[in-house]
């Protein structure tokens, strides 16, 4: 991996260019020596950093943090809005699979307080939100802003490998239908049909050489929108949005990610402790948000 890496740095390139702590990511991930395409650092860079300024205006947005804890329940009313009973806080933190395997490491830190990303799905009765079901977090992180860092990195890491695996896919049956191919590469849900006569072949010796797979990258970073966003749900909630506090936003956003499942979002702030006992008390963790 190395070798390829340092084959991508050409003389004459500027150091900025060279030094960018993402290229390396990009190169590991995608494969298929995309950094001998031409023009590669010069074309790349400013797509990453396009879908990154994109990725920090979205997740500002993300109301919170919201503290959250059993003892709250009944008394504060965003946490008694958020969740039907003082039991589900625990199994939101003991089933959530984010929570077994990053909260240990954070604890042994030294990190008393966590913040992380709650999704929660609605739960409908006769037409109208009764509440919310399947709590589940994400993105654990010792304060709010490393937290929407590493939210911020998930969603980036998941756009390089859904390409890779559509790349790969070609790869692997040598030809794909040309409207397969474009509808993926795109995701150009509204182009669902094919329109010629005669099916026409995308095929994976002319289609995935460095210049090609930089194009087809440079296109998935430059509409993020279609991988990642949050939208308003109209959902409303007590209170309104203040910036690290516990007061809600008037409604919470819905995210649409690679997970096919819908998440009513927002960002809060536990005990390590607390959430460290309910992972010992649940024997089934299996919830996740598939960024």
């Amino acid at each position: 991996m190395f070798g390829k890496i340092a084959r991508f740095i050409r003389v004459g390139e500027p150091a900025a260019a060279q030094q960018h702590p993402l290229l390396a990511q990009v190169i590991a991930t995608v494969g298929g020596n995309i950094e001998e395409a031409r023009d590669f650092t010069k074309l790349v860079i400013p797509a990453i950093e396009g879908m990154l300024a994109y990725l920090d205006r979205q997740i500002a947005a993300l109301p919170g943090p919201a503290a959250v804890s059993e003892q709250l329940f009944g008394t504060d009313p965003v946490v008694s809005t958020l969740f039907p009973e003082a039991d589900e806080i625990g199994r939101a933190f003991g089933r959530s699979l984010a929570v077994k395997e990053t909260l240990p490491e954070l604890a042994r830190g030294g990190h008393d307080e966590i913040h992380a990303l709650l999704g929660m799905r609605c739960k409908p009765a006769n037409g109208a939100v009764a509440g919310f079901a399947d709590h589940v977090l994400h993105s654990l992180a010792p304060s709010d802003s490393d937290a929407r860092e590493a939210l911020r990195r998930a969603a980036f890491d998941r756009l390089l490998r859904n390409f890779t695996e559509h790349v790969e896919k070609l790869r692997r049956k040598e030809r794909l239908l040309k409207l397969e191919w474009e509808w993926n590469l795109r995701h150009d849900v509204a182009k669902t049909i094919e329109t010629a006569d005669e099916p026409e072949f995308v095929y994976a010796a002319q289609e995935l050489t460095p210049d090609n797979l930089l194009r087809g990258l440079i296109a998935w970073l430059n509409t993020p929108e279609r991988f990642f966003r949050l939208e308003g749900s109209g959902i409303s909630m007590p209170g309104a949005p203040a910036a690290a506090s516990s007061e809600p936003p008037a409604s919470l956003p819905m995210l649409h990610c690679s997970d096919r499942r819908q998440w009513l979002v927002c960002l809060i702030r536990f005990s390590a402790a607390d959430a460290l006992q309910a992972l010992q008390r649940e024997t089934h963790t299996h919830r996740y948000i598939f960024i």
